[in-house]
């Protein structure tokens, strides 16, 4: 279907391209331009100077042209414009959300220098609530990035605020979880919500577990990626990028599908999904 909405406006573009080509190299009205200019003669051997009627034409554009032709530009800023600002918001959006995937793991990575392996802070067993999460941040997170400001905006969760956005952060006995909302707003849309995990313990696939990186989520993920054949990231019913996945963890998997499509939004993803 999308094929043949693009061959349609292929044909459409043009159509009005050559329209107005036309309207530009020469089928107007040509319209005559008269003028005086004055001539010098020799009149019984004396000169004399006599004015005498030059006509010269020029090309021009009557009104109905001109309306036309602002008619055209107009009809093809409808089509294309909302594209081209809808392709503009995906690509900022997937730039911030790389920016701050490397800056926490630059953060991490700073972290390991001062304080040793992350097993040593990774406790099996970990208290899940604010005053434990905040002092987790306060000790291996804050000290290494730009913030605004630090809050409780979710139950246990520490809400840190970038100068391009927030995120938050929990560890509990399976590892760290982080989210990440473009808008600074606790909003679960495929827009605006990328989800992250750190040292992450991953029964189904061995090769996503326990990694002393922020990594995007893949929490029980089946690692089954084959675009378009399969496609678990999308499809699954439990973390899946897609409005009928489990409430607790819908839209986790997004990020890492935009990971894997070489942190390109994919022309299938649920952009304009809601909660």
């Amino acid at each position: 279907m999308d094929g043949k909405k693009a061959g349609c406006q292929a044909v459409f573009y043009f159509v009005i391209l050559n329209l107005f080509q036309n309207l530009i190299t020469g089928k107007l009205e040509d319209k005559k331009v008269r003028r005086y200019e004055d001539k010098q003669f020799i009149v019984n051997g004396l000169p004399s100077k006599s004015p005498i009627l030059v006509s010269s034409e020029k090309a021009a554009f009557t009104l109905a042209e001109v309306l036309i032709t602002l008619g055209i530009i107009g009809v093809v800023a409808a089509l294309t414009l909302p594209s081209v600002i809808l392709n503009h918001q995906k690509e900022k959006t997937v730039s911030y959300v790389k920016k701050f995937y490397n800056e926490i793991n630059n953060a991490v990575r700073m972290a390991v220098v001062d304080n040793g392996d992350v097993d040593l802070w990774m406790e099996d067993a970990r208290t899940d609530n604010y005053a434990a999460n905040l002092k987790f941040v306060q000790d291996y997170i804050l000290p290494y990035i730009k913030y605004l400001k630090v809050d409780n905006c979710n139950g246990q969760k520490v809400c840190v605020y970038l100068p391009y956005g927030m995120f938050t952060y929990r560890v509990d006995g399976n590892g760290g979880d982080i989210t990440f909302f473009i808008n600074s707003k606790y909003e679960r849309i495929p827009k605006n919500y990328f989800a992250f995990q750190f040292n992450k313990r991953n029964d189904v696939d061995a090769n996503l577990s326990n990694k002393p990186i922020v990594e995007p989520y893949a929490y029980s993920w089946d690692g089954d990626y084959n675009p378009p054949d399969s496609n678990t990231l999308k499809t699954a019913s439990w973390g899946g990028c897609n409005s009928s996945a489990s409430s607790d963890a819908k839209y986790a998997y997004c990020t890492k599908w935009i990971q894997l499509n070489n942190w390109k939004v994919p022309d299938d993803y649920p952009w304009n999904a809601k909660e």
